[in-house]
């Protein structure tokens, strides 16, 4: 370190680091940060417990809307 850069340093740091010495450097401390996860203790339930869930008129209604579009663009697609 360069005695001009040595001097710099001190005036801003009020210590002089050399290149060797180990600097202690602590990240900055997040206020608005919960490290803590907010489903902490409760396991997610898997997608097929999920899909389970369902009640069947939801299948139902969205295999028909699903049916309903595939004709649709089968429609268009042949109309060309």
């Amino acid at each position: 370190m360069t005695p001009d850069r040595r001097l710099h340093a001190t005036r801003m740091y009020g210590r002089a680091a050399d290149a060797f010495d180990a600097v202690a450097w602590k990240p900055p401390e997040a206020r608005r940060f919960s490290a803590v996860t907010a489903n902490d203790g409760h396991p997610s339930p898997s997608i097929l417990d999920e899909l389970r869930a369902l009640p069947r008129w939801v299948v139902i209604a969205s295999g028909g809307a699903f049916s309903a579009f595939l004709g649709m663009m089968m429609g268009a697609a042949f109309r060309l």
